[in-house]
């Protein structure tokens, strides 16, 4: 979640100020270490209820914006609202009351799934260092088995402690991206950082020209930026519908044939960013576990598809589509020109999907940044939005980017762009609003 606020804020607006970062990140982690230490005494008594009045006043703010959106839409986001304000009150229930029961379920679970996706994404798709991303989970689902067993943590502690240990590792993010900020060199990406070199994908963007990445360009973007999505069960003929298989992994269709669905991102005159294998890779059953591996054993040559006319023209036409009116062309071109060099495709490592959500955080970075983005970074670190998208891009880059986690991903993107882009030149879209989530 930090990682994500700082990069949409960008370096630039906290070069000159690069020093709070540490000194906020370390009382985060005094904040923490209270948290953790009063819980320990049985004195604290109001954070579970902050923590719920927050989640109540958040989940009936998205049911009323849910109320004026579109039909087709209006379910899925009154759903996420009712789940917000639900979780508010299970946490927030009156001073008196035992929460006990709701607090280790709500806690534990969300531990024990985290756990088991990052433990089972590490084994299978075993990327660079995925000993260390296992060993993670492994412990993550040893935390979850403290908290619903109620030893050795007291189902009474469970939400300070758990805040607590929350703030401690965001405050050390802090402190870390804080003092790697200071050495950064002027003009650079945010992403070359230390703090974002897991499984290299940002390799690539430390090679920007000077000034690309900080450049102020997005009130010149007169033509709109489009991710193009062919979801699985989109670009299958008779799919066997497995919901949330179907969403964000693949569909199989009547004859056993695998489709993973396929990404595309355009910023017309000059930019189409399309990746295929040179080769067709075989998606059948047997061996497709073997090509979710990350290691160069699945690489393969690649090629990059000239136009989005020419994709459509031998394939067929997307069926989702995200257009964003605010952001960066020239960090976006930038990038493109460093990255299509290396044509090399892997399923899990290498992919289409990798490559455009790569591109639209290259095209958004620092389009937040404005007089003053320490008050930016914080009112986006309390944007449900921002946790959400945070959430996707941590199982894009723990397990591996599908196109149906980057539509999520850049609708979300899009909405939190949209809400808090300062205004430059040109009026932000009317339109951009949650009813891109969905």
């Amino acid at each position: 979640m930090v990682r994500l606020a700082m990069l949409l804020v960008g370096a630039k607006a906290f070069r000159r100020i690069w020093w709070a970062l540490p000194v906020t990140g370390a009382a985060w982690m005094l904040l923490g270490l209270w948290l953790i230490a009063d819980a320990s005494d049985g004195v604290l008594v109001v954070t579970a209820e902050v923590l719920g009045f927050f989640l109540m006043i958040q989940g009936a703010a998205a049911a009323f914006s849910a109320a004026a959106k579109r039909a087709r839409v209006r379910t899925l986001l009154l759903l996420r609202a009712g789940g917000l304000f639900v979780l508010g009150v299970m946490v927030a229930l009156p001073l008196g009351v035992d929460h006990g029961i709701p607090d280790r379920t709500l806690f534990g679970l969300a531990f024990l799934v985290d756990g088991a996706l990052r433990t089972a994404s590490a084994y299978v798709v075993r990327f660079s260092n995925w000993q260390f991303a296992l060993a993670g989970g492994l412990a993550e689902i040893g935390v979850a088995w403290m908290v619903m067993g109620n030893w050795p943590i007291h189902h009474h502690y469970t939400v300070p402690m758990c805040l607590g240990v929350v703030l401690i590792a965001s405050g050390w993010s802090l402190v870390k991206l804080g003092s790697q900020l200071r050495r950064l060199a002027p003009g650079a990406s945010i992403t070359s950082l230390p703090l974002f070199a897991a499984r290299g994908w940002y390799q690539a963007r430390s090679a920007l020209r000077p000034s690309s990445a900080d450049s102020d360009s997005s009130d010149r973007a007169d033509t709109p930026m489009t991710l193009y999505v062919w979801t699985p069960v989109g670009s299958s003929q008779d799919p066997q519908r497995r919901r949330l298989v179907d969403r964000y992994i693949a569909a199989v269709d009547a004859k056993g044939v695998i489709s993973t669905g396929h990404s595309a991102l355009e910023c017309l005159p000059d930019v189409y960013i399309s990746h295929y294998p040179a080769i067709e890779i075989d998606h059948s059953p047997d061996d497709f576990i073997k090509l979710l591996r990350a290691g160069t054993e699945n690489d393969v040559p690649g090629e990059w598809q000239p136009s989005h006319a020419f994709e459509v023209a031998h394939w067929c036409e997307a069926d989702q589509r995200v257009d964003f009116d605010v952001y960066n062309p020239a960090a976006l071109r930038a990038f493109w020109e460093i990255y299509r060099a290396d044509d090399t495709y892997n399923l899990t490592g290498r992919s289409c999907s990798t490559v455009t959500s790569l591109a639209i955080e290259s095209a958004l970075e620092g389009v937040l940044g404005g007089k003053r983005p320490l008050l930016t970074f914080f009112r986006l670190l309390i944007d449900p939005n921002l946790w959400m998208a945070a959430m996707l891009r941590r199982r894009g880059a723990t397990m591996a980017w599908t196109p149906g986690l980057v539509l999520d991903y850049a609708r979300l993107l899009k909405v939190i762009v949209a809400r808090r882009a300062p205004a430059r030149g040109r009026a932000a879209p009317a339109q951009a609003t949650e009813a891109e989530v969905r």
